[in-house]
């Protein structure tokens, strides 16, 4: 297999060219390779990098996405962006769960606008094309040593994949831009994008409150009433979607008829076959 799969290292200034950004992307650093973007940034934190650093990579020695699983991607065949923003009087932040949410509306909505390609949110911030995964979303967050909080968002989206370069588990429920659409596909122009959307949401607080996010998060959402299987504090659970909360939790009619509602820092989606033998 090569692992190398690339139409030309990305050029800043392309992707950034003449956007009207506000707050995301005054300072952006591509890198041929790092153990992870998120690593990077965190690092370029602590010397001191402002609110609204972006960084790109090439190539992860490390990735990592929800739950400590590996982000996999050939050197050159994704965008792999991570965003800082440091909570300020200006800009306070919104809360850890919300930006989450704002980060997957925002892939979303830079895929559809660079491709056209129909991209969907499976909670929680799984960018899916009829349920195959093409992008994922991380969010970290950290208190610095000043008393302000900080949050890393980390984004990877699969561009030029063919499916060879999926390992074979992952292959029947992984997709990339290439795959998706017979037409070329530019990463400088979904970067760009990328960083228009995030700009729109991160730079007007005013979008911040449920109401916009849950609202803006439906119109990506797969379709409710989905079946679900889920794992929350170590036991399973399965039912339908029947709504999402703007606190990034996910509201599930469970088999037995109860609603409940599940936390995003404690709840995994299963996807795939189940091990045990259900749906």
């Amino acid at each position: 297999m090569n692992d190398f799969v690339h139409e030309g290292v990305l050029d800043i200034d392309r992707v950034s060219g003449d956007r009207s950004l506000r707050r995301v992307g005054a300072d952006i650093q591509l890198l041929e390779t790092t153990t992870s973007t998120l690593d990077y940034t965190w690092s370029s934190c602590a010397d001191g990098a402002r609110d609204g650093f972006v960084v790109i990579a090439e190539h992860q020695s490390a990735g990592r996405g929800r739950m400590g699983r590996r982000w996999l991607s050939p050197r050159g065949a994704s965008l792999l962006v991570s965003v800082l923003l440091i909570d300020s009087d200006s800009y306070p932040g919104p809360s850890s769960e919300s930006l989450g949410l704002i980060a997957g509306i925002a892939t979303a909505g830079a895929v559809v606008a660079s491709t056209g390609i129909a991209a969907r949110i499976a909670w929680p911030n799984d960018i899916m094309v009829d349920e195959r995964k093409l992008a994922g979303v991380l969010v970290e967050s950290r208190v610095l040593e000043s008393g302000d909080r900080a949050c890393a968002m980390g984004i990877g989206i699969n561009c030029l994949q063919h499916a060879k370069h999926f390992p074979d588990a992952l292959r029947p429920m992984s997709t990339s831009l290439d795959i998706e659409t017979d037409q070329p596909v530019s990463r400088e122009a979904v970067a760009g994008a990328l960083l228009e959307h995030l700009d729109a949401w991160l730079a007007d607080p005013s979008r911040w409150d449920a109401p916009t996010v849950g609202a803006a998060f439906r119109e990506y959402a797969e379709p409710f009433g989905r079946r679900v299987r889920l794992r929350h504090k170590g036991k399973r659970y399965a039912g339908q979607v029947v709504d999402v909360d703007p606190s990034a939790a996910l509201v599930v009619m469970l088999d037995d008829g109860v609603r409940s509602v599940f936390p995003v820092a404690e709840t995994t989606v299963l996807r795939g076959p189940d091990p045990d033998g259900g749906e």
